[in-house]
């Protein structure tokens, strides 16, 4: 495939590399830098290769940390290569914007005004940006470790929630098989994200009591003490989203206050209700039916808006 040759001739010709995430890192786009840099290491050992973000700091001792202490003179120098992110205004960190060359690794839909006209790896129908990183290595013969299928296998089983939601296919499961294979231990590698504090079941059980419905939808909307008041931190508690799916309804979403004057709403579906065109309506994007944006607080449009825009939502023939 043309794209991809000249995708494959940029990693060749840099001799700087550095990987980009999306704001408020998830397993996916932490285990993609991970594992990409250490593909780059290991494969192209005359080249830096650096992963810059927060990262999942709870995993650090488990895979491996961030290369937060890359200075500006080698980014201006690199070729910088984005993963699980659709553009750049939605990189974690904005030095981003120094790079001399991009490229991108990813899964989420277009968004009209947001183009991105530099070489691209994208498939919006995948469930995961890691599997889409492992097909490629694999296609392009390239040597992975165990510690690199251990990064692309969290990401790949914490976006599919467990291999539960929309875009897991057989190659999904192919694909993880593969990476299995190289002697990836799930319980060990999983218990740092899957293991539950007492704060946070109690804190599940008040997102279920609070929920509301309006029609076809069910939401909560956190303010700031809402959350800390519970031993809560915002990044936590804004993405629990997924527990409101008990609720049985066709759309469900989680509005959170982030104390910075923003909003961050999180809107999830059954599979049959595209919820992605209603959020690119506000500003947001994402998947069809997994998606997300950002409001002001106090601000119009507001919750209620968005809302009665989900409403509106009719399921798919």
């Amino acid at each position: 495939m043309e794209n991809e040759e000249l995708f494959n001739k940029k990693i060749r010709d840099a001799k700087i590399i550095t990987i980009w995430g999306h704001v408020m890192p998830d397993p996916d786009c932490y285990g993609c830098q991970i594992g990409l840099r250490d593909i780059l290491r290991l494969n192209f050992p005359d080249k830096k290769v650096y992963a810059i973000g927060s990262g999942i700091p709870v995993l650090f001792d488990r895979l491996k940390e961030m290369d937060n202490d890359v200075s500006d003179e080698e980014i201006a120098s690199s070729l910088g290569i984005l993963v699980d992110v659709s553009c750049i205004r939605r990189v974690e960190d904005q030095r981003v914007c120094k790079v001399k060359d991009l490229l991108k690794f990813d899964h989420h839909m277009f968004n009209e005004g947001e183009e991105f006209p530099y070489p691209s790896i994208v498939d919006p129908e995948r469930v995961s940006a890691a599997e889409i990183i492992a097909e490629w290595a694999e296609r392009n013969s390239l040597i992975i470790n165990k510690d690199i299928a251990e990064a692309l296998y969290i990401g790949i089983v914490t976006d599919s929630g467990d291999f539960r939601f929309h875009g897991t296919c057989p190659k999904t499961f192919e694909t993880a098989g593969k990476l299995f294979a190289y002697g990836v231990k799930p319980y060990s590698l999983l218990s740092p994200v899957s293991t539950q504090t007492s704060e946070s079941i109690r804190f599940r059980s008040y997102l279920i009591d609070e929920a509301k419905t309006v029609g076809q939808v069910c939401y909560v909307y956190l303010k700031k003490e809402d959350y800390e008041s519970r031993g809560m931190s915002y990044a936590a508690a804004s993405s629990l989203v997924n527990i409101l799916a008990c609720k049985k309804t066709n759309i469900f979403c989680l509005f959170t206050e982030d104390g910075k004057g923003e909003i961050r709403g999180e809107i999830r579906s059954e599979y049959d209700y595209p919820v992605q065109p209603t959020a690119k309506k506000f500003g947001g994007g994402g998947h069809m039916f997994a998606a997300g944006l950002t409001l002001k607080v106090g601000g119009k449009p507001s919750v209620e808006d968005v809302v009665e825009a989900l409403n509106q939502i009719e399921k798919m023939q």
